[in-house]
C-alpha cells in the first residue's frame, strides 16, 4: 500500500558489530545532504570490546533537523538480534526490511535477500551498498545523490565501480517497494558540511583560536584529540597525548600560563582524575577550557553510554568556589561552515 509523500524520514539500522553500520549511516547521510535534506544521527553500541547488537538512527528533512523522532519510518534489520531489540521502537506503520533467509518466519517485512545479492556481486562486502541503494529505491529516488556519496566514501576506482554497482543492484530490488516511503528532494544549497561530534567541536576549538592541547585517550572523546592532530601543522597547534589525566590537565595550565590558549579533551573517569588540576586553575585564576565528553564514571564506567550525571560532576569538582560556566554543545552548522572557509 503506497502512502503520500512525507516531509521528512526517520529510520533504524540494526546489526552485529563489524557488519558497517557506520558505513551504511555515513553513506545515506551524505545522500540525503546530496539531495538537499539536513540530517542526524545518532549510533548505539553494546558496552563491550566486541561483538553485540548495535544499532545507529538517523533523521532527515528539509528543515534544520536538532533530534531525532520517536517515530520510526524504516527499520533495516541486517541481523537476527537486531528484530527483538528494536521492535518496540516499530509502529503500526513503520517498514521493517530483511533477508528472507534470516527472517522467513516473518511475512510482515520487506524482502530484501541481502545474502544472495552480495554472493552475487562478489562477497558480503558489498552489503552495505546494496542496502544504501535499496532504501534510495524506496524512498523514490535517483542514484544520483547516492552516487556522489560513494565517489566521498570510496576512492580507489575499482572499489567505488563496484560498491556503485552494487547499489544499482540494491536499487533495482527496491522497484517493487518504492512507492512505501516516499520522501521528496529539497533544496541543494553550497557549502554545507556533514559533521560528526568530534569534528564539530575541533573546529570550534580552532574557530576559538586553540594552539594547544593535551589530552588522554578516552572514549568518546578521543575525536577531538585525533581531529586536532591532524590539523596540527596547519593551523599551528601544539598536540600533546600525555601519559595520564592529571599530567593533561597540569599540561594545560602550563599552557595558559605561558600565555597559550589550551584545551583538554576527557571523559567521564577521566575528568575525576582532573579534580585536583581544577582546583588548582581555581587558586590560580587561570583559564582553563575542558571538554567533556559524557560517560559515566568514575573508572571504566560504560564506554559507550552516555549519562547526565556528568553535569553534576562538571558543576561541582574541586576545591572551593570560583566561577565555571558550563556550556552544552550545540552547532551552528551555517556560522561553522563560514568560519571554516574563512579558515581555508
Amino acid at each position: 500500500m503506497s502512502r503520500e509523500k512525507s516531509r521528512e524520514i526517520s529510520l533504524v539500522l540494526g546489526g552485529e558489530a563489524g557488519q558497517g553500520l557506520q558505513t551504511i549511516a555515513q553513506i545515506l547521510a551524505r545522500m540525503f545532504m546530496n539531495g538537499g535534506l539536513q540530517v542526524v544521527a545518532a549510533s548505539e553500541f553494546m558496552s563491550r570490546i566486541r561483538g553485540g547488537s548495535n544499532s545507529v538512527t538517523l533523521r532527515a528533512a528539509p528543515t534544520p533537523v536538532r533530534a531525532l523522532s520517536g517515530k520510526l519510518d524504516l527499520c533495516v534489520l541486517l541481523d537476527r538480534d537486531a528484530l527483538p531489540r528494536l521492535r518496540s521502537r516499530c509502529g503500526a506503520e513503520t517498514l521493517r526490511i530483511g533477508d528472507p533467509q534470516l527472517f522467513a518466519e516473518d511475512p510482515g517485512l520487506l524482502p530484501l535477500p541481502l545474502q544472495a545479492l552480495s554472493k552475487e556481486l562478489g562477497g558480503a562486502i558489498y552489503a552495505n551498498s546494496i542496502v544504501c541503494g535499496y532504501i534510495a529505491r524506496l524512498i523514490g529516488w535517483d542514484l544520483l545523490p547516492l552516487e556522489k556519496a560513494l565517489v566521498r566514501a570510496f576512492t580507489e576506482p575499482e572499489i567505488l565501480s563496484k560498491n556503485c554497482a552494487a547499489a544499482r543492484r540494491g536499487w533495482e530490488e527496491g522497484s517493487e517497494a518504492m512507492s512505501r516511503c516516499l520522501l521528496p528532494c529539497g533544496k541543494v544549497l553550497p557549502g554545507r558540511l556533514l559533521l560528526d561530534g568530534s569534528q564539530a567541536v575541533a573546529l570550534g576549538a580552532l574557530a576559538g583560536g586553540c594552539n594547544f592541547i593535551s589530552s588522554y585517550p578516552m572514549s568518546p572523546s578521543t575525536g577531538v584529540l585525533i581531529h586536532l592532530a591532524r590539523q596540527a601543522q596547519r593551523h599551528g597547534v601544539v598536540v600533546e597525548q600525555a601519559e595520564d589525566e592529571i599530567s593533561a590537565i597540569n599540561m594545560a595550565l602550563g599552557s595558559w600560563y605561558a600565555g597559550g590558549r589550551a584545551m583538554v579533551s576527557t571523559s567521564g573517569g577521566g575528568f575525576d582524575l582532573m579534580a585536583e588540576g581544577l582546583s588548582l586553575a581555581g587558586i590560580i585564576e587561570s583559564p582553563l577550557v575542558i571538554h567533556l565528553a559524557q560517560r559515566p564514571g568514575p573508572g571504566t564506567g560504560l564506554p559507550t553510554r552516555t549519562e547526565q550525571g556528568d553535569l553534576e560532576i562538571a558543576r561541582y569538582a574541586g576545591h572551593g568556589e570560583f566561577p565555571r560556566p558550563l556550556f552544552e554543545r550545540r552547532v551552528d552548522l551555517d556560522k561553522l561552515a563560514v568560519t571554516m572557509r574563512e579558515m581555508g
